[in-house]
């Protein structure tokens, strides 16, 4: 059975996002003027936007911070190990995201990237994803767990996704072991499953043409349920998304 969703775009949490922490960076932060103003002139949007993302990117004291405190947190949360040594990619901003987009033009925060966190002392895993959005103030840096492992999807497409994944990865997780009951289920691996010849380039944060495929793991109890997932591009900087139940892999 497929189902199908529709990601608009439109204000939602990121990925595995904690809505309090949002809240709490944006009201210890004074609003400043909306640097973005996606529904004028297009033009004069995409001038805006790229001059935004000239600004110089978090000092490494800052996103060291950020970064570190994000980690601790995940691994507390979801019992996983806590590393001492990580190495971290290079920052990708998110700033067309329908919720970064939203929250710089309100003047919550100046700008929204993402993160690849290695974790190099830990036992070997899928490096963890971490969504860093600086206030608007241009110095406070949040940084907030977004998954583990590599996708394409951005972080609120990601957060409409794992709904589905989760329930998807529950049900077969109860007729598997219904004596499991995980207190907390989140993906400990997520890959790239394949694309469309047509896919466009990460754009600010979103693709905006072709398709691709995904498998997110999940591991409760110690067992090991593979979801696959669909995504295809709407052509207007949202996204649809399927799962498959009959593609649902339990190997554990």
């Amino acid at each position: 059975m497929l189902k199908q969703v529709q990601h608009d775009g439109g204000v939602v949490i990121g990925a595995l996002c904690s809505a309090a922490l949002i809240s709490l960076l944006i009201v210890a932060t004074p609003l400043a003027a909306a640097p973005l103003d996606p529904l004028g002139d297009p033009a004069v949007f995409k001038r805006d936007l790229e001059e935004l993302n000239r600004n110089p990117l978090p000092d490494d004291a800052a996103l060291a911070r950020a970064v570190g405190t994000a980690v601790a947190v995940d691994a507390r949360q979801r019992g996983r190990c806590a590393p001492k040594k990580i190495r971290l990619g290079k920052l990708a901003p998110v700033s067309l995201d329908g919720m970064i987009t939203t929250m710089i033009a309100k003047g919550q925060i100046e700008n929204g990237w993402l993160v690849r966190v290695t974790l190099d002392d830990c036992p070997p895993a899928d490096p963890i994803r971490v969504l860093l959005l600086r206030a608007a103030d241009g110095r406070t840096l949040q940084g907030i767990f977004a998954g583990q492992g590599t996708s394409y999807a951005w972080p609120s497409l990601s957060r409409e996704a794992l709904r589905g994944a989760v329930n998807t990865a529950l049900k077969q997780l109860r007729t598997a072991d219904s004596a499991c009951n995980p207190r907390d289920i989140t993906p400990t691996g997520m890959r790239i499953a394949g694309s469309s010849a047509d896919l466009g380039p990460d754009v600010y944060g979103i693709r905006l043409k072709g398709s691709w495929n995904e498998t997110w793991t999940f591991e409760p109890c110690g067992h090991r349920i593979e979801v696959p997932i669909a995504f295809r591009t709407n052509g207007n900087g949202g996204a649809y998304w399927d799962i498959d139940d009959a593609g649902v892999r339990y190997t554990r």
